[in-house]
């Protein structure tokens, strides 16, 4: 077994180089490797080492993995977390005033980095999110760059899957794919229910990697958690791949032909969301956010069934469950992607704090249709492409458009790999600068106004 596993560190050190510098990586990471879950694929004597050794080792590197989670998920839950001096992103997500408006990026954590890329040239995605070390170092780095209010743990939506029965990979060129996906009812005997002991043990690499976080965050901004939306995951699991080319047809047809079983799908999907929000939040998370990134694949009528009750009822056995168990009572956003010009009459009456707008809804019409709710965006990804004065320009009308409070700053949907990151940075820095100039001359009038009465 010891030569085996030397083989396999050799091989794994050929192919994707040695382990940063942070230190080695996880048992559950190391587990990943030997079942071969990268974006590059593995030679096929590589595969059958792996497989040989699998059922021997699978067993003992459990056992090390369970350990040291134990004694992560111990040092979370009994280790007081620094004091968050930057509390900006909670403050505005609950309404309060702040000295400026607040603002981090989705997708901020990306390869337009070039410290992102050291990482991720060398190490593939699900090996980068499984091993702590790198997950933290990679969710810290924007936040390092350019001082965000927020930092966004470094995962992914879909590692709930496995948990839920779904096996699936990232493939080059094409992204994530499902290997083996719900075509039928019948197929959804495959489909299991998720505990929280479930997420403790099976998804503790993501929980160590927000423990590490937000330690090494220091206090400097709010960490946030994340989960899929339960019609996003369903959708997933449905079309075997991502919606940009497919539309998500198949899984749309899915919804038409077995409503039944489609909602009891969801049911099963929403309390691993649930789950797994909470877990997070125990972990370390200050904030968590809900991704309905196939949102708009959905014709509104579509939606408000098989969406819209699920996304609600997340938000409230989240704020539940946190209450009945002690646990910090954190914000809850949701990021409706696509569907923002239909579904923020429903949201409004809901349990989220914060709705996260995409590009394709004026900022007027967001405020009057969801005029109690904190609103999140909704700049142009695009507009990052443009010379500095014009993202100055572009980034000074958005926040004339929401004004500075019960708002925060982000894009409409993601910071691509092809930016620059100093265009990148020249948003961040306007958002910060002239909402601070907005807020200190709101302030200083009634001040001045005083004085002139002399009072």
């Amino acid at each position: 077994f010891s030569a085996a596993m030397a083989l396999i560190l050799t091989a794994m050190a050929a192919l994707y180089g040695a382990p940063p510098a942070m230190g080695a990586p996880s048992a559950f990471a190391r587990g990943r490797a030997a079942k071969g879950s990268y974006f590059k694929p593995l030679g096929k004597s590589t595969m059958s080492l792996f497989k040989r050794i699998e059922k021997r080792s699978f067993e003992a590197r459990k056992t090390n993995f369970l350990r040291d989670r134990v004694h992560t998920r111990c040092q979370a839950e009994t280790r007081e977390f620094p004091e968050l001096k930057n509390d900006l992103m909670i403050r505005a997500a609950r309404g309060e005033q702040t000295e400026r408006v607040p603002v981090w990026m989705h997708r901020q954590a990306g390869r337009y980095l070039p410290e992102f890329r050291n990482f991720s040239d060398r190490f593939p995605f699900m090996y980068r999110c499984s091993t702590p070390e790198i997950a933290t170092r990679l969710t810290i780095q924007p936040v390092e760059r350019y001082g965000l209010d927020a930092a966004i743990i470094f995962s992914d939506i879909l590692v709930l899957l496995p948990l839920l029965g779904v096996e699936w990979g990232m493939v080059k060129g094409k992204g994530p794919v499902v290997s083996d996906p719900i075509d039928t009812p019948e197929d959804m005997v495959r489909v299991r229910t998720v505990s929280p002991s479930d997420v403790r043990n099976e998804l503790g690499y993501v929980m160590e990697a927000l423990t590490r976080s937000r330690l090494e965050l220091d206090g400097r901004a709010t960490l946030i958690g994340f989960s899929g939306a339960p019609w996003t995951l369903l959708g997933y699991m449905v079309q075997g791949e991502g919606a940009k080319s497919t539309q998500a047809v198949k899984a749309k047809g899915f919804l038409y032909q077995y409503p039944e079983a489609s909602h009891e799908f969801l049911k099963t999907i929403t309390d691993a969301v649930v789950h797994y929000l909470v877990e997070q939040v125990r972990s370390g998370a200050q904030m968590v956010q809900v991704f309905d990134s196939w949102a708009g694949e959905l014709p509104p009528k579509m939606y408000a069934e098989f969406s819209t009750p699920y996304l609600k009822e997340v938000a409230t056995r989240v704020k539940a469950e946190l209450k009945a168990q002690g646990l910090p009572e954190v914000p809850v956003s949701v990021f409706p992607k696509g569907a923002s010009t239909h579904v923020l009459p429903d949201l409004s009456d809901s349990d989220y704090d914060v709705i996260s707008l995409d590009e394709g809804i004026a900022p007027e019409v967001a405020r009057l249709q969801a005029p109690n709710k904190v609103l999140q965006g909704n700049l142009d990804p695009a507009v990052l492409y443009l010379p500095p004065k014009q993202i100055i320009e572009q980034t000074r009308k958005m926040i004339d458009a929401f004004g500075t409070e019960k708002y925060i700053a982000n894009l409409g949907y993601a910071v691509d790999k092809s930016m620059d990151p100093e265009l990148v940075g020249a948003f961040v820095e306007e958002v910060h600068s002239y909402s601070d100039s907005l807020i200190g001359a709101s302030n200083a009038a009634p001040a001045a106004a005083m004085e002139a009465l002399g009072v």
